[in-house]
């Protein structure tokens, strides 16, 4: 599970910043009106006003202390508000355009779609070693956070039999594999389980998952396991949008394939946004086995493949040089 920290923002010499307008609309929008989100400033004597919010939901500057206060009203760090802009000293520095901007405009969208129609959509990216996939995956993960989201990011670094729905089940709870001095890992998940107030079936699915398995029929296990992640994504929706991201997906083993075949359909009904990164091989086109996502309402993109170097000869230019040395 990967975790994007953006760097601290430099500060203005008159102690005022830009925020992001468009992050801070939604954030807001989430928690109520304005009416609302002031009496709960006041409830928690915070020194925001109604007239301080219209400013800074406006564009227009703000002291850093407004700043420090949004942050810690709603728990996020200091720095995915401001809007990061070039310093008015420096003029700002032109860059070559990013082959994958188009696509982060289309992720962005779906992001926002689900924030606020709250209803469930998965984005499938594909492309060759190299296009960008998982650059990709790590900049919907950092938007959807910065716009409030519960984000679980897997990576398996291309290793086959990577990702297992036992890690999937450990970052919805927020817990890790290690081993740990204090108590078996399946009891850490049942205690997780039970302060949500999920099911004992549901508790008991997930801690099969990471522990001896109950002595039922394997099918009923697969069934058992199935319904208590559906149970504990739905959970975490309910409360919080939540993203998953997986990357590597055509690495993914037959018991994380079958469960998603069943929990993705399953949670399109709550803000779950799905995204998926599956890495095809050169040649025909070919749906690597795994994940059926034909049927269900998703956002398709397709990476070009990565550029050639510029001091590399193709095939032609090498035949034109044995031409002339002929």
């Amino acid at each position: 599970m990967t975790i994007n920290r953006a760097t601290s923002p430099i500060l203005p010499v008159d102690g005022r910043v830009m925020l992001d307008v468009h992050n801070l609309k939604a954030l807001r929008q989430h928690r109520g009106g304005r009416e609302i989100l002031s009496a709960q400033f006041q409830e928690r004597r915070l020194c925001l006003t109604r007239a301080a919010i219209n400013r800074a939901e406006s564009g227009k500057p703000v002291p850093y202390r407004t700043v420090r206060h949004l942050a810690a009203f709603y728990g996020i760090g200091e720095e995915t508000l401001v809007e990061t802009a070039p310093t008015r000293d420096a003029p700002p520095a032109r860059s070559a355009p990013d082959p994958l901007d188009v696509e982060r405009l289309q992720c962005r969208a779906v992001i926002d779609g689900v924030h606020i129609a709250r209803q469930g959509r998965i984005v499938d990216v594909q492309g060759v070693a190299g296009a960008g996939k998982s650059r990709l995956l790590a900049f919907g993960a950092a938007d959807a956070r910065a716009r409030g989201y519960a984000c679980v990011v897997l990576d398996g670094a291309g290793v086959p039999g990577a990702h297992t729905a036992a890690r999937l089940m450990l970052a919805l709870l927020g817990l890790d594999g290690a081993a740990g001095n204090d108590a078996p890992l399946a009891e850490r998940v049942r205690a997780r389980c039970a302060a949500l107030a999920l099911p004992a079936v549901h508790v008991d699915g997930c801690a099969s998952l990471v522990a001896t398995a109950p002595d039922w029929p394997l099918p009923a296990t697969q069934l058992l396991q199935t319904a208590a992640l559906c149970a504990l994504i739905q959970h975490r929706a309910r409360h919080q949008p939540l993203l998953v991201c997986i990357d590597d997906l055509q690495c993914a083993d037959w018991q994380l394939c079958m469960i998603l075949n069943v929990a993705v359909p399953a949670t399109l009904d709550y803000p779950v946004l799905w995204m998926f990164a599956t890495r095809l091989e050169p040649g025909p086109a070919r749906r690597p086995l795994g994940v059926r996502m034909d049927a269900l309402a998703r956002t398709t993109l397709h990476l070009s493949p990565p550029t050639a170097r510029a001091d590399r000869a193709d095939a032609g230019g090498v035949h034109r040089l044995e031409r002339v040395g002929a």
